[in-house]
């Protein structure tokens, strides 16, 4: 078989740019760091890499999701306590010194403390975290309470809070039912129950609206594997994020005629207190017995108040130990990109200069074959 100059040539051009390639490719190894630069070079690891980032970008997302939501129910703790303080110690107070006191001297005095100490509650829960309101539901851009200019009542959202439901309007609605005390969620009732068919009728009365808006939700994806079901967020798979004051605070009235949020209650008792002359005296001969009522309708809110209280330290507990188990998944994702993207220093090291002897040789053996060649043809 004749060997030809040219196909020497060709032959040798080939494998000179493999050369050239190859050192290319290990010299950026070693300046990058990385495994591989191309999805050509490895697709098996790339799209395993690919596959990871995806994942480990939906768990930031989530990390920085139940970080946000640890704060803002951080603060919500800090406020609920606040109010819980408020409370247990009117409550206190109003035992201590205004029904068992048999002088009655500071019933007037307290009766302002009280009046300050609702305000203070509904200021507490007017609070912020960032720029949304915290107990406003999932309305967090409009402030959840307010006092009505005229009449002094205090408003959710505009509405009473201490509304409840006429029977008259609309027409021939039934009453409300009596069990259970606290009323189920509009949105999963069963439409033939008790319950079901009030809903029907009163569908669009203030006192529904506000049972509505205690069972609000904004739903955030916290890792909790989310799933959509029909177009319809599937609930287990997410964490509602809405909290709303009246599932803390109460409302509407009871059956007594008196309210049943515990903002109402103190600034009814401290209006008793404060209607009291300087030596105590009640204004009115029913005012005492009012108090006494009234006094014992707080502690059973207080009651309820402890409960949700208690409910929000076990969901902040939850999100803390979802955290962790996110932060835990992030590191380990991070370690799994590590170990498949990053090259080993040592060993591209010695590719690399591997690459480069081969390369020199290879320059070292062609200007041979080329010198050779081009005397031939002088020849």
């Amino acid at each position: 078989m004749r060997i030809t100059t040219n196909g020497t040539l060709l032959n040798y051009k080939a494998d000179l740019m493999r050369a050239s390639n190859t050192l290319t490719q290990t010299r950026t190894r070693v300046l990058t760091g990385r495994q591989f630069n191309s999805y050509a070079e490895d697709p098996a690891a790339a799209t395993m890499a690919f596959k990871l980032r995806r994942q480990l970008s939906t768990t930031s997302d989530q990390l920085t999701n139940i970080k946000n939501l640890s704060n803002k129910y951080d603060s919500a703790w800090s406020a609920v306590s606040s109010v819980k303080s408020l409370v247990e110690t009117a409550a206190n107070d109003v035992s201590l010194k205004a029904i068992s006191d048999a002088t009655g001297s500071g019933r007037q005095s307290l009766g302002a403390v009280l009046k300050n100490s609702s305000q203070s509650i509904v200021q507490t829960l007017n609070s912020k975290y960032g720029d949304a309101f915290i107990f406003a539901g999932n309305d967090g851009m409009n402030v959840p309470f307010s006092w009505d200019d005229t009449s002094g009542e205090l408003l959710f959202r505009g509405i009473p809070v201490d509304t409840t439901y006429d029977t008259a309007e609309p027409p021939l609605a039934p009453a409300r039912p009596s069990t259970p005390e606290y009323p189920p969620d509009p949105s999963t009732v069963d439409p033939t129950s008790d319950w079901g068919v009030f809903y029907a009728h009163a569908n669009n009365s203030d006192y529904t609206k506000l049972i509505a808006a205690t069972y609000e939700s904004a739903p955030i994806d916290i890792g909790a594997g989310l799933s959509v079901e029909n177009g319809t967020i599937n609930s287990a798979t997410v964490f509602n994020s809405a909290i709303s004051a009246l599932s803390y605070i109460g409302f509407g009235e009871d059956e007594d005629g008196d309210p049943a949020n515990v903002v109402s209650l103190m600034k009814e008792m401290g209006t008793i207190l404060s209607n009291c002359d300087a030596d105590g005296k009640y204004a009115k001969d029913s005012d005492a017995e009012d108090l006494q009522r009234l006094t014992s309708k707080l502690q059973t809110a207080l009651g309820t108040l402890v409960n949700q209280w208690t409910s929000m330290d076990g969901e902040t507990n939850y999100l803390q130990t979802t955290e962790d188990r996110l932060t835990e998944n992030t590191y380990s994702l991070q370690e799994q990109i590590t170990s498949l993207e990053q090259a080993d220093l040592a060993d591209a090291i010695t590719d690399f200069s591997w690459a480069q002897y081969c390369y020199n040789s290879a320059l070292k053996v062609g200007s041979d074959i080329v010198g050779q060649s081009l005397i031939d043809f002088m020849q």
